[in-house]
């Protein structure tokens, strides 16, 4: 009887455990879907899809070298500009607290657009982003970026 108990304790316990590493796996699937339509409408000036994306009071912190903190000022929705951008997210591991998922990882971005724009400048950063289950959705609370490495064409 005690054999059979263990055993199914045993069972039990790798169950658990598989259930778990399977939706770590499809949390990391979602939140690495989600960063890149974040990116995708941020770089095609979509603010209203960012604004969906997004809590209210976002804060970034920016990679300009001088650590900008900046904070979310109101809806996104018609200001935002297109960048011209394109970005690739690689190397993400996320890590989940409950309700808050964090993604790191590296962003490589290649800039378009004329000369004057650095065109054909590719920018590579680390990336940290926070995300917040809220009313069924997760969404970005907090992201900060930090420059790996840059390179011209």
């Amino acid at each position: 009887m005690k054999i059979q108990l263990r055993a199914a304790a045993l069972i039990v316990a790798m169950t658990l455990s598989c259930l778990a590493q399977s939706g770590a796996k499809d949390l990391k699937a979602e939140l690495e879907a989600l960063h890149n339509q974040w990116f995708t409408a941020f770089d095609k000036g979509d603010g209203a899809t960012m604004d969906r994306m997004e809590v209210p009071n976002l804060v970034l912190v920016n990679v300009d070298g001088k650590g900008k903190i900046w904070q979310k000022p109101g809806p996104r929705a018609g200001k935002q500009k297109p960048t011209g951008a394109t970005r690739t997210l690689t190397n993400a591991t996320v890590r989940q607290f409950g309700d808050t998922a964090v993604l790191t990882g590296i962003v490589t971005t290649k800039v378009a657009g004329s000369p004057d724009d650095k065109a054909g400048t590719t920018v590579v950063w680390g990336t940290t982003v926070v995300w917040v289950h809220q009313s069924g959705k997760w969404l970005v609370a907090s992201a900060q970026w930090s420059d790996v490495a840059s390179s011209q064409k």
